[in-house]
Formats: structure tokens, sequence, C-alpha cells
């Protein structure tokens, strides 16, 4: 874990003036402030019981992202939630709930490290834990231009009954998402799609395997790129482009995902903000 958090500290060393800049432990996660304005934050108590990033801004000060818009008030800014636990939904308001056990930030330099640790349940029978996270989200201090890095480290561990991970059918025209997710406000409209298996809209990114998932200001170059590190056979990226748009690289797409009781297993994610790279 050590060795872990050293590299993604040390991703895009920080050659901007320090002095336009501020990283630091808040009293509910941490921050990136620059010149009085927040950067992005990293809010880990919520009323959803889920943590989230908001604001996430480009270099250029264009805040992508969107917390609680009308149309689906539990989408915040760039967030993780599954959708089915053992056929309980976790997504929506529902039975299927979060909590923060516990957390940290630290903070080095104008970079910062946020562990925590949640657990999953249904609150018909609160005291038992269906799933245990460990998380780990580390946030690269700028380079010279403002860009930055978010990374993603998430340890899943069952209870003491084995799980079964899904999603709303593909059947349904919305069907498929769940996971790392980035609710982006209209204000991207103009963004263009890009993804490693060629495709540019969302039915054909979704119709095969991708690493990455790019979207993109192609007048200014500045937008997010999202990189799977670690995913599943299943992972395939859920892209919504028109009226609202999301970026969710969904582990469970292609099929449910199952783990066994007392059993672990892993998803790692990194998501470059700014130019591309």
């Amino acid at each position: 874990m050590r060795n872990f958090l050293l590299i993604l500290f040390t991703m895009f060393s920080s050659a901007v003036c320090a002095a336009d800049y501020q990283c630091v432990k808040t009293d509910n996660g941490a921050k990136l402030v620059k010149d009085g304005t927040v950067i992005w934050e990293q809010v880990v108590k919520t009323p959803e019981g889920k943590p989230y990033i908001h604001p996430v801004t480009l270099p250029n000060g264009h805040v992508i992202s969107d917390l609680r818009p009308k149309d689906h008030p539990w989408h915040t800014g760039l967030w993780f939630s599954w959708k089915f636990i053992n056929g309980v939904n976790y997504w929506e308001p529902s039975n299927g709930k979060t909590e923060v056990v516990s957390w940290n930030a630290d903070i080095d330099g104008l970079s910062a490290a946020v562990t925590m640790k949640l657990r999953y349940f249904d609150d018909r029978e609160a005291d038992i834990t269906r799933l245990w996270e460990d998380r780990v989200v580390v946030f690269s201090a700028p380079d010279e231009k403002g860009n930055y890095t978010i990374s993603f480290r998430h340890h899943f561990t069952a209870g003491n009954e084995d799980l079964t991970f899904d999603c709303t059918p593909l059947s349904i025209p919305w069907g498929g998402y769940a996971g790392l997710s980035l609710r982006m406000n209209r204000s991207v409209r103009d963004f263009r799609l890009t993804c490693e298996n060629g495709g540019e809209t969302k039915k054909t990114i979704r119709a095969k395997p991708a690493s990455w998932c790019d979207f993109r200001d192609e007048k200014s170059g500045q937008g997010v790129r999202f990189i799977v590190l670690k995913g599943t056979e299943q992972t395939r990226f859920y892209i919504l482009d028109g009226g609202h748009y999301c970026i969710i690289p969904s582990p469970v797409h292609e099929g449910p995902l199952h783990c066994k009781a007392g059993e672990s297993f892993d998803l790692e994610y990194l998501i470059i903000v700014g130019d591309k790279k």
C-alpha cells in the first residue's frame, strides 16, 4: 500500500507555483484550492452515505461535474455506487445503504490520499454487513499546466453470504450502469467522445471492451480520460451523451459479478483531468 501511494504521489510531479495552490484536509475530506477557488473536493460523509468528489475542475477553470441534478438527485459528481447486490438496490434511494465507517486524509504538499472503510447493508437487517470496502483515492499535485490525476483503488470483501452484483438489464434502454461514475453538467454538451475500442457514440462504445474512454473539448483540448487499471471481464464503458452526460466503466455491464462469502476482489481506475496525455 505504501509503495502504491508513493508512486501515485509522484505522478504529475508539481512544477506549479505553490503559492497559487493550497491542498488541505477538511472536517469532511480534502480539497485543492487555487486563488480561493476549489479545484476538487473529496467529501466523505454525505446524506446518501456515499463519498463523492465535486467539483471536478479542468485546468482552464471549467467545472464539468454536476451535483444532485434535478433529473437524478442521487447523482453526486464523481462517486462510486453498486446498482444491485443480491437484488437489493444501492444506486437509487432504497433499502440498500452505504456507510463510511472510518476515514483519513493524508496531505503531501499539493497531493492528497484519502483512505476510507465502508460497509454495505440492507436497512431491513442493518446489523448484517453484506460487503466491506477499503478505498484509497489519491489526487496528484497539479503539473505546470494545472493537469492532475485522480486514482481509485477499491478492495471489496464479502460478508458471511455469497454475493451477486448486477445491473438493470440491457434489454431496458438505460440498463447496464454501476460502479465509478462521473455525472457532468450541460456545459460539456459540445465535448467529443473517443474510446480505445474505436467507438464514438454511446452504442458503439458499449459494444466492445476498452481500457479507456475520453471526453474532451476539441477547442481547448481539455477534458477527462477514464482508464480502467483493474476491471472485470464484464466491464464496458456505459456512456450517456445527450440530455445528461455520464461516463461509467461498469463492472457488471455484460453480466453479473459473483463473490463467495469471505472472498475479496479489487477494482482500480485512473482519471486524467486536463490536457490529453
